[in-house]
């Protein structure tokens, strides 16, 4: 893993609320309409998109490597009664068998993983046949906007705890093998830069996903998560 700023979480944490009014409530409520079936969240962060969970999801899972993230998310969905089941973690080598999952969200966390395509393809590892990658990322602008992020993109990595503004998620969720037909680009949104434009929506897999020993990823602990 990439060296982190350990102050994030706590800031993170103290200005999203504020953060998330102004800019990011109505992407997440939009993104997570997307989400059905079994659920798994990959860097589930401090807990927001708890918050906007849909009747079509029938159990939540979650990943994600910060502790302090952890207890933050865990006490979010203690006060708010959501059964979730929050485990140690990283995209790139999630802890559940294959096909355990029917939906797989992430939410503003592929520009932050060391390695997208490693990521991606444990994603479509875990995703059951007909399955859902729900979206909501910023990603690399075009033209001025593109050159900017660019430019600051390593400060800005260590200040935001790896996050890269650059990232060509479009392109590299196609690349890793799914329909990305029913995801919008929206270029122009009141988040300020260097995280826009935003992608959102959900991809399907196209053709079977790899399995584990496939991928050449070895043996995991099996975690059992009820159906």
């Amino acid at each position: 893993m990439s060296r982190r700023n350990p102050l994030f979480p706590y800031v993170y944490r103290l200005g999203m609320p504020f953060f998330d009014r102004l800019f990011y409530r109505r992407y997440r409520r939009t993104a997570m309409s997307y989400a059905m079936g079994r659920l798994l969240m990959i860097g589930l962060g401090p807990g927001a998109d708890l918050m906007f969970l849909p009747a079509a999801v029938t159990s939540v899972a979650a990943v994600e490597p910060e502790p302090a993230m952890r207890r933050m998310a865990a006490a979010i969905a203690r006060r708010h009664g959501i059964p979730v089941d929050i485990v140690d973690g990283v995209g790139e080598s999630i802890p559940f068998p294959d096909n355990s999952f029917d939906s797989v969200h992430v939410g503003l966390v592929l520009c932050s993983v060391d390695d997208v395509d490693a990521t991606l393809g444990e994603i479509r590892r875990v995703l059951a046949p007909g399955g859902r990658l729900v979206v909501l990322e910023h990603v690399r602008g075009d033209g001025a906007m593109g050159r900017f992020q660019d430019l600051i993109a390593k400060p800005w990595a260590w200040l935001a705890s790896g996050c890269r503004p650059n990232r060509r998620t479009l392109d590299a969720i196609a690349a890793a093998g799914f329909d990305t037909t029913a995801l919008t680009s929206i270029r122009h949104t009141p988040v300020p830069p260097p995280c826009t434009p935003q992608l959102q929506g959900f991809a399907t897999v196209l053709g079977g996903p790899p399995s584990r020993r496939e991928r050449g990823l070895g043996n995991v602990e099996r975690l059992e998560f009820p159906p």
